[in-house]
């Protein structure tokens, strides 16, 4: 099934190449996202980071590729006594460390009815293919990493929504910021078993902001 949607994509992805002489947009931007799996954790906050090209067919709609690059790093920290020292003494202890990346590819759809305004809406939808690595160490009272069963690669489908505000600098150049929401759930397969999978599940909202360049 997924092999099928990915040949989707990428026909897509070609199709979208080789039309027309529509003017082109790239998109630059950044955010932070919250993740519902994320909820409740030492750092519920991962940060996304977006390039998208789009190509317009007119002044108004447009179609595009997007690649995102989504992270959430920390780690745990508490106060033990150390009993070497002499007097005994107060250190920090790092009890784990967990690591998120994710890696989405979609294909976008956007709306930009009121062009000529100094300050338009602009409305996308996308669809596409995500990717995430999950590691989790526990750290042991001698710092040996004890490995999480469910750390390794994740597969899912994204799918995006989004509005944002674009204020034109000139001709060629513009500043947007809006709001975004994705949802989806990504699956990995524990090793050595047959039906064994844990889930992630990262639908939630977005910030984002960043620099449109047209050409």
């Amino acid at each position: 099934m997924k092999s099928k949607f990915l040949t989707a994509v990428c026909l897509c992805i070609c199709f979208f190449f080789s039309s027309g002489n529509g003017q082109n947009i790239i998109n630059i931007g950044i955010g932070p996202t919250w993740p519902k799996d994320l909820r409740g954790t030492e750092k519920p906050t991962a940060w996304n980071a977006t390039i998208e090209y789009y190509k317009f067919f007119d002044n108004i709609v447009g179609f595009g590729l997007d690649l995102d690059f989504s992270w959430n790093v920390f780690y745990t920290i508490v106060e033990v006594i150390d009993t070497t020292a002499t007097p005994p003494d107060t250190v920090d202890r790092k009890l784990d460390n967990n690591r998120i990346f994710m890696f989405p590819i979609s294909a976008a759809l956007l709306f930009d009815p009121i062009p000529k305004f100094f300050i338009h809406p602009v409305i996308k939808g996308q669809v596409g293919l995500n990717m995430m690595t999950k590691s989790y160490e526990e750290l042991d009272s001698t710092g040996q990493e004890i490995k999480s069963p469910q750390n390794g690669f994740y597969v899912g489908i994204i799918g995006k929504v989004s509005a944002d505000a674009v204020y034109d600098l000139g001709d060629h150049a513009a500043l947007f910021a809006g709001f975004e929401f994705q949802w989806g759930k990504l699956r990995h397969k524990r090793k050595g078993t047959v039906q064994d999978y844990d889930y992630f599940e990262f639908y939630g909202p977005c910030i984002r902001m960043g620099l449109s360049v047209l050409y």
